[in-house]
């Protein structure tokens, strides 16, 4: 805000020197004909025999409604439906003709749309449109600035030149000085015996010095021939002819080059290069030389046109020295726009062997990929209805300490869904319905196999009657599943290594039968707002109290011998505490006789609108006991829910905290918990801590932070670590360390280092260690291993040091 008070202030300031001051001032001319020059003398300083009047304040001349802000295109360009701009010359004393040659002397200026020119003298030919300055020159045109003692310049072609400048680029953020400038055309400018550097004056630290620089903003490019890197007064390392982006915009040719070390691939070094193919492809290749296994080449192709879209990537290790083999991995992500609005996409991806992802893996995530899809999705709409035609496959990788079933392929997946939502200035009666259809083919190599036909709908009814919600759902679903083939457990057992059937239990042997169901269910939800105003803190604040009851009823059927294709039990939270589905996906509808109980409370701030605290609670109580259950778990027999809460509060602006629970009264014991909270006073400063607890399952403590710890230097970590089940119950997740990771980082207000230290899970009984250091010299190149990536991924609101600060403007220099 207070840049923008401080453009409009100069914009006004202008717009009145230019049009008020010439009518108010005794003496001073100006000449203003159509696509002709004007010309004004600097007046004296104005004497009023009475005091001015006040200033009118800025709040009055621009109001907030009008929304002002910077088109992000905004530039100096005079208008394609004019060939020519007003120039204008200001001076102590100016002498000549209007038409022919004019000379201004002592603060002299010349101004025309997008450049100024000032200086001790300066001479405009108006015949040869040629200008001569001298003393103090300064230019600025286009983001550019250029300042020295003698500037000749053509007006019409922009040509020239300049003797002894020091320079700005505010679109690179660097400056320089040179012998020589030659300005060769109105968008590219050539320096000799130049140097260059993105450090502040106040902290100089490297330079490129060089023979010649040619800057070109047509393709936003600087160009170096004999370039040479100094650190200081200390030359570094020559590097030649190069160029260097003065924007974001593509440009081919070689990245800055990284290096790395870890315990699984030893010392990496790779060079990556940049081919701009055309304005709708790319490619990049990043060839990468390991120590311990050989020379690795990845690839990634992207595509951009109106009609499609994507990203293919291919990675290859021709002999991997460690497992004496080929490597390979292959990605493809695309989209296709057919006619009629419908669309095809594909995603699939593929690896070589099962220890891929463990073996180069840049981090946990990424490490502990298991099942890798392949899924071709054809979507559109069809009669009014979302239309959707599947394919999917899995590639199981295999871990023989923590084996997995793979999971089921659709071969194919037909859908049709739709959804009506009432209208009450339309219809008579707002009833609202969904339509749901489904046949899927499943396939798998040992498990059983057939055909599942789904059809569901609902209709529900939107009451509103003096401040309460009354809202009655009736709904059906239908299933038949016509069986094709018997699973087999002792080739399952052999194939997945012994992997537990968990929910697949039915579906080897002689239970898997086909089977037709219908169920209906009835639902019923009340709820209501209530508002008070309460001051907290010396803040108003809006307290709203938001009860709601929900009733659901579904009758008992025996599933009990049913396969499972695509079914679990979802976890009970309070985001689905209020859901009429007990399970995820078709396989089993649950019988449901039950009523649920939830309340929230929030608190608005009534000056911003903003939500500080919010509140909830919530609970179920069962009239019957549960019957229907997945393969292999436990039935509910309790009558009520644990008690589920959760309380997310904004203390300060950059100050969180989100705490959830659930408590199972019966036993007296949490089942889960959490508490997350979040530090971030500042760019660049954040601190971030998590507990969580789930019984029987994982304990976790996880710290993250970035924070300044003496002048330019910034400390950042992690560390993720799980504990033994503090509960009775017997853990899934092994104790100890998870994620760890430590380092460093100065700003040297030009350049940046990093070191940093990462430690993490790759297997059931596997770590990998690595070790990154990165020197980035601000808007030319970064060098070594690029720990950017593990730090943005590990540390909740991670920023780069060297952009905590807004990007120079390209009219950072005008005056």
């Amino acid at each position: 805000m207070h840049f923008l008070r401080l453009v409009l202030l100069r914009a006004l300031g202008i717009v009145g020197f230019f049009v008020l001051i010439p009518a108010m001032v005794p003496g001073a001319t100006a000449a203003r004909a159509e696509a002709a020059p004007g010309v004004c003398p600097r007046p004296a300083p104005i004497r009023l025999a009475e005091a001015p009047p006040a200033p009118v304040p800025l709040a009055e001349l621009v109001q907030p409604s009008l929304g002002l802000k910077f088109d992000p295109v905004l530039n100096l360009e005079p208008p394609s439906t004019s060939s020519e701009t007003p120039v204008y010359i200001f001076g102590r004393q100016i002498d000549g003709q209007t038409d022919d040659l004019l000379s201004a002397r002592g603060d002299a200026e010349f101004r025309k749309l997008g450049m100024f020119i000032k200086g001790d003298y300066i001479q405009h030919d108006l015949v040869q449109d040629e200008l001569f300055a001298e003393g103090s020159v300064k230019l600025f045109r286009e983001g550019e600035f250029y300042e020295g003692p003698r500037l000749r310049i053509k007006l019409g072609t922009n040509q020239g030149f300049f003797d002894q400048v020091r320079y700005e680029l505010n679109s690179a953020g660097g400056h320089g000085s040179a012998r020589f400038a030659a300005f060769v055309q109105p968008m590219e400018t050539r320096l000799e015996q130049a140097t260059f550097t993105t450090c502040p004056r106040d902290r100089p630290a490297w330079e490129l010095r060089m023979s010649e620089l040619v800057v070109d903003q047509i393709r936003e490019v600087g160009q170096t021939r004999s370039s040479y890197l100094y650190w200081g007064d200390t030359p570094i390392m020559p590097l030649g002819n190069l160029s260097f982006p003065l924007s974001n915009r593509r440009k081919t040719g070689f990245l800055s080059p990284s290096y790395g070390v870890s315990t699984r691939l030893g010392f990496e070094v790779e060079v990556p290069f940049y081919w701009n193919i055309a304005p709708q492809h790319d490619l990049t290749l990043y060839p990468k030389v390991m120590s311990r296994r050989g020379v690795k080449l990845d690839t990634e192709f992207r595509f951009l046109r109106p009609s499609r879209l994507g990203t293919i990537a291919y990675e290859i290790l021709p002999n991997d020295r460690v497992e004496k083999k080929t490597r390979e991995f292959t990605s493809i992500i695309a989209t296709q726009r057919l006619a009629s609005g419908w669309s095809l996409g594909l995603n699939a991806s593929r690896a070589s062997d099962d220890r891929y992802f463990s073996d180069f893996g840049q981090s946990l995530l990424g490490a502990s990929q298991r099942i890798l899809p392949a899924h071709l999705t054809l979507s559109g709409r069809l009669l009014g209805w979302n239309a959707q035609a599947e394919v999917q496959e899995y590639q199981l990788l295999q871990d023989v300490n923590a084996p997995l079933l793979q999971p089921y392929s659709w071969m194919p997946r037909l859908a049709l869904s739709r959804t009506h939502r009432a209208d009450p200035r339309t219809d008579r009666l707002p009833i609202e319905w969904s339509g749901f259809t489904e046949l899927t083919s499943y396939q798998h190599p040992t498990l059983a196999q057939g055909e599942r036909f789904v059809a569901s709908g609902s209709m529900l009814y939107r009451h509103v009657y003096r401040g309460f919600y009354l809202t009655p759902k009736v709904s059906l679903h239908g299933t038949h599943y016509a069986h094709g083939r018997d699973g087999d457990a002792a080739k399952t057992n052999k194939k997945y290594s012994s992997a537990p059937l968990g929910i697949y239990t039915n579906n080897v042997g002689s239970a898997t039968e086909s089977y037709t169901r219908v169920l209906p269910s009835f639902g019923l939800d009340l709820s209501t707002i209530l508002e008070r105003d309460v001051v907290i803190g010396g803040r108003g604040m809006e307290q709203t109290l938001e009860p709601k009851i929900s009733y659901l009823y579904t009758p008992y059927r025996d599933q009990s011998k049913l396969p499972v294709f695509d079914t679990g039990a979802p976890s009970l939270n309070f985001a689905q505490i209020f859901s009429d589905a007990a399970f995820n996906g078709q396989d089993r509808i649950a019988d449901l006789n039950q009523v649920t109980l939830g309340l929230t409370s929030r608190f608005i701030e009534k000056d911003t609108g903003a939500e500080r605290i919010r509140a909830s609670v919530g609970q179920r109580f069962y009239f019957s006991d549960q019957q229907v259950t997945l393969p292999g778990a436990a039935a509910r027999t309790d009558r009520e829910s644990d008690i589920l809460g959760q309380v997310s509060a904004r203390i300060t602006a950059g100050w969180s905290l989100d705490i959830n629970g659930q408590y199972t009264g019966t036993g007296r014991f949490w089942r889960t918990g959490s508490v997350v909270s979040r530090y971030s006073p500042r760019p660049g400063s954040t601190l971030s801590a998590g507990y969580r607890y789930v019984r029987g399952s994982s304990h976790t403590l996880d710290l993250a932070f970035q924070w300044p710890i003496a002048r330019h230097w910034y400390a950042v970590g992690r560390y993720n670590t799980s504990f033994r089940d503090l509960g009775g119950g017997v853990p899934n997740q092994r104790s100890g360390e998870i994620e760890s990771l430590a380092g460093l980082e100065y700003d040297g207000g030009c350049w940046v280092a990093r070191l940093v230290a990462q430690r993490f899970v790759t297997g059931a009984r596997e770590r990998n260690t690595a070790v990154f250091f990165q020197i980035e010299l601000n808007g030319l190149a970064r060098v070594g291993t690029n720990p950017l990536g593990a730090l943005t991924r590990s540390i909740p609101n991670y920023q780069m040091i060297n952009q905590l600060s807004p990007l120079p403007s390209k009219f950072d220099n005008f005056q």
